[in-house]
């Protein structure tokens, strides 16, 4: 939101940022931030701004390297936070359809896999699993 700015009694309209000379030279800028929806949320704790309140430090969450091993229960990685590492998630060359029971699948890999069983009369027959 630019503001308006009176110089010697003349006003521009709307301005969004005024320059004025440094003494050694140079410019200094300044910039309206009575827009701005900044918090140290928004910022990772090593870096700084300046929002409508002035300097704003930076107090993001960070996450460093991890890795994740499929379980029983679900895992997950929190919003509103920097990945400062690489996030792996472990597969596992076994997850195939042949080591899964038919009728049974685990993360979204289906079953093929038939179960022998030794019947009371010592012949193999298949279960079937519903």
């Amino acid at each position: 939101m630019a503001k308006n700015v009176v110089i010697r009694e003349v006003t521009y309209s709307a301005v969004p940022s005024v320059a004025i000379p440094q003494q050694g030279g140079g410019t200094a800028q300044f910039y309206d931030t009575s827009d701005a929806t900044l918090s140290g949320a928004d910022l990772l704790p090593t870096s700084t701004a300046y929002g409508p309140s002035g300097k704003v430090a930076g107090s993001m969450t960070t996450k460093a390297a991890q890795t994740y091993t499929p379980g029983t229960s679900d895992q997950t990685i929190a919003a509103s936070q920097y990945l400062s590492g690489v996030q792996t998630i472990k597969g596992d060359a076994n997850l195939q359809s042949a080591n899964i029971v038919a009728g049974k699948s685990i993360f979204g890999v289906a079953g093929s896999a038939q179960i022998p069983v030794i019947s009371q009369d010592s012949t193999t027959k298949i279960l079937s699993i519903s």
